[in-house]
């Protein structure tokens, strides 16, 4: 039954059958145990996950008149006078109907730490070591047009297998926590679409009073399309070292103090009469502080100001300096409003003459909202600047939306309709003898839906089918495809 129990806190949610809906379950226990709890765990009657993960401080209530020769006969026996109360937790199995009559109040969790520690949330646990295993079938299909061509496109039927893991390590005072995942991706017909993905995420944290240090790095070596922009697969990679620390201000007030540097590579591949690596390897610098604010439970108020640098391995002409402002906001999972918003101020200062400068509105964000407990909608929007391979558009100003509604419709099934729209604002160089080009700006649709099944709570098998769209004013450019397949996540027990 502690086992259930753990799980149920854990999870904040519950199956009320085999192929039922997992229900969201809102927690807030309330516990109060006898003095004898750490005999309990010495004898192991009481699972030490639990203990760690809920019992957050005791009180010490000293006994009522009528209780107090019952307290000086087990003061006696080398037991502390008055009860223990547990905050945030019911332990004993016989307190269990207790747990559910409280689970009725509104849930009050904080907001997560900007280094949370997930130890006590992952599925396996080995004495220090915690690991939550996924396997992800992501696609199962066809795609309609393999080259995004405009003429005489390419079908082939795609796979793609990826296996992320999420660990945690805990040593002292110190906490390790990785994400690894790799993917495989298999073409039918053209070899050359096939690859090998992998991305390694590593941090060091101690979660120390007042000051948290950190250090960590990222590897990532992918064969796929970089962005909008590019319709060639091509073999890039990132190397990135970041530390810093988390200072507690107040009790609400947090600041993160950190600097990250990131190299980019991109593998020679012509494409239009440019070379990917000539025009994008390069080194990032970025240093800055992001406040956060908890102003209630649910909801953070966050600010970030960093400086970012960058210089290019070949063309020194993109070379440039810049600032962000960015203010926003993120909301808890229990929230009426879920998800994050960034909405803020961009300045980029190129060292060159010849480059365009920018300053203006940029933002990114992905929120979510649930009407009457089965309709969920999705609005994601972002806004940035992005560099480009032509050589007199060196960046464009990537702006858009994507939208989903999910509809629980009975039992385990859902379906999904999906919406997206991007635009890409080029701007052009002022170089010698280019005189004045007319305006340039690609447009980006995609839309479709899907239908999802859930196998308890750990399966979900989809079907999905999106159609693709660009449209340029530049020549062989344009394209169209539809691409459609089945996706399983499992999540290993």
């Amino acid at each position: 039954m502690q086992a259930r129990l753990a799980s149920l806190l854990r999870e904040r949610e519950f199956v009320e059958n085999p192929r039922g809906e997992a229900r969201l379950f809102p927690l807030r226990p309330i516990a109060a145990v006898e003095p004898d709890f750490q005999a309990r765990l010495d004898d192991r009657r009481v699972r030490l996950d639990l203990q760690r993960r809920f019992a957050e401080f005791s009180i010490a209530v000293l006994p009522s008149r009528r209780h107090a020769r019952a307290r000086r006969r087990r003061a006696s026996r080398n037991h502390p006078a008055g009860y223990t109360v547990l905050v945030r937790v019911r332990l004993r199995a016989s307190l269990l109907l207790s747990v559910l009559l409280l689970a009725a109040l509104p849930e009050a969790a904080l907001t997560q730490s900007p280094l949370y520690d997930g130890w006590a949330d992952a599925r396996w646990r080995f004495g220090p070591l915690a690991v939550t295993p996924r396997v992800e079938l992501r696609n199962l299909g066809w795609d309609s047009n393999v080259f995004n061509e405009e003429a005489d496109p390419k079908r082939d039927f795609t796979a793609t297998l990826a296996a992320p893991i999420d660990w945690w390590l805990r040593f002292g005072r110190g906490r390790i926590h990785g994400v690894n995942t790799l993917e495989s991706v298999y073409f039918g017909k053209y070899v050359s679409q096939r690859g090998f993905n992998q991305r390694h995420d590593l941090t060091l944290f101690f979660p120390l009073n007042r000051v948290q240090p950190y250090a960590g790095g990222t590897y990532l070596s992918t064969h796929d399309r970089p962005d909008f922009e590019i319709n060639a697969r091509i073999r890039h990679r990132e190397a990135a070292v970041t530390g810093g620390a988390v200072v507690r201000l107040a009790s609400r007030l947090v600041v993160d103090l950190g600097a990250r540097q990131t190299t980019y590579r991109y593998d020679e591949d012509d494409d239009f009469g440019a070379v990917y690596s000539s025009l994008f390897d390069r080194r990032r610098a970025s240093y800055g502080a992001q406040f956060r604010y908890r102003l209630t439970p649910l909801t953070t108020l966050t600010l970030l100001a960093d400086s970012v640098h960058e210089r290019y391995r070949q063309t020194r002409e993109r070379n440039h300096d810049g600032f962000r402002l960015l203010p926003g906001v993120e909301l808890g999972r229990h929230a009426l409003v879920t998800g994050r918003a960034q909405v803020g101020y961009r300045r980029l200062n190129s060292t060159s003459a010849e480059m365009p400068d920018f300053s203006g509105l940029v933002a990114d964000a992905e929120l979510s909202y649930v009407f009457g407990g089965s309709l969920r909608a999705a609005l994601g929007f972002s806004r940035d600047i992005l560099f480009s391979y032509w050589v007199d558009q060196p960046f464009y100003i990537q702006s858009g939306f994507n939208a989903s509604l999910t509809r629980q419709v009975s039992g385990p099934w859902d379906v999904q309709a999906r919406l997206a729209r991007y635009s890409l604002d080029y701007q052009q160089a002022a170089r010698a003898g280019l005189g004045t080009a007319a305006p340039r700006v690609d447009r980006y649709n995609s839309w479709g839906g899907g239908i999802g099944y859930r196998v308890g709570r750990d399966i979900r098998v989809g079907f999905n089918l999106d159609s693709v769209r660009r449209d340029s004013v530049v020549e062989n450019l344009d394209y169209r495809g539809v691409r459609g397949g089945m996706a399983v996540t499992y999540v290993l027990r």
